[in-house]
């Protein structure tokens, strides 16, 4: 549990000694996760987390979680990896979250959600590298190539990065061709992909040119669409359309459904969600990084402890601190 133990020691250590002790406050947290409770009710340390914190800038959370990654993707011996890259959101029920939160479908009651934008290696092994918070007006695509050069300051070879079709956007498009990135990108059906899908049997590939604005200018983007008729759905002709710089193949479906394993991510961190009553973004932020935090310690011990389940390996580790505290 050396990542937990490590990130929040570089988050709210940094400015003097706490008085609270340090192996207290992880197993907090860990409670809170395991138990999917408010950090202010598990125990009686959050006062001083949140002190702490307000001292900290958004940038010391992620050089702390950065500091962490580059652990992790040592032990894990990662190497050549595939990326998937999404968005997530924790659904806020107050009424201070202004221009922090986004507007989302009406879920549970409230239109208001804190968003982060995700960046995980989904292939060969699961390990999310790094979150940031997108907020009402953020820029996705500027979002976007933060995330992405971010990763490629790691020691990591990307074969690919894998995206939904929320980012199917000319300026990312553009971004990824001039860094050379190889990419996927699921595209919704438009005019334009159906206009393709009427033109492929089985398989197509087609040069995929558009104008668009950006910041007052005009911009030409291109890519190729690749068109594949699926042969295994029950439902009658349907096709996948990507946008893509890699070969045509209908091996493309099955690289893209490897981007389905950050959504599972989410779901597994769900089971370790650290609530809090906080207004203040950057607490929420902190909260939302510890999180993740726990699933990356977790998939780092998957090697030693594989038939351990998340929930499992929440309580052993929180055990593991109780004896040492007492």
């Amino acid at each position: 549990m050396s990542l937990i133990k490590r990130f929040v020691k570089a988050s709210i250590n940094a400015f003097g000694k706490l008085k609270a002790s340090l192996d207290e406050i992880v197993q907090d947290l860990i409670e809170a996760g395991r138990t999917e409770s408010y950090a202010e009710t598990v125990g009686n340390k959050a006062d001083t987390i949140h002190r702490r914190l307000k001292e900290c800038s958004e940038n010391d959370l992620k050089k702390a979680f950065e500091f962490n990654t580059r652990k992790a993707i040592k032990r894990m011996g990662l190497k050549k990896v595939v990326l998937g890259m999404d968005a997530t959101k924790e659904l806020y029920f107050g009424r201070n979250g202004k221009l922090n939160v986004r507007q989302v479908k009406n879920e549970k009651g409230t239109t208001e959600a804190f968003a982060y934008l995700v960046l995980s290696v989904v292939e060969p092994k699961p390990l999310p590298l790094m979150a940031i918070p997108y907020r009402q007006g953020d820029d996705l695509t500027t979002l976007a190539k933060e995330l992405l050069n971010y990763a490629r300051s790691l020691s990591l070879e990307i074969e690919v990065v894998l995206f939904d079709r929320g980012f199917y956007i000319w300026d990312l498009i553009n971004y990824l061709s001039s860094a050379k990135m190889s990419y996927l990108i699921f595209v919704p059906q438009n005019k334009a992909m159906k206009k393709y899908i009427k033109q492929t049997n089985l398989i197509g590939s087609y040069e995929h040119i558009r104008k668009y604005n950006k910041c007052k200018s005009c911009f030409v983007g291109r890519t190729k669409i690749v068109v594949i008729k699926d042969l295994f759905r029950d439902k009658k002709d349907y096709f996948w359309c990507f946008a893509t710089n890699l070969k045509q193949s209908i091996g493309l479906i099955g690289k893209y459904k490897q981007r389905w394993q950050i959504e599972t991510d989410f779901r597994v961190q769900d089971e370790a969600r650290i609530k809090t009553k906080s207004n203040i973004a950057l607490i929420r932020y902190f909260y939302f990084l510890a999180s993740l935090i726990l699933l990356a310690n977790w998939e780092v011990n998957r090697a030693i402890y594989p038939t351990v389940s998340f929930k499992r390996y929440l309580k052993i580790v929180e055990e593991q601190f109780s004896n040492e505290i007492s």
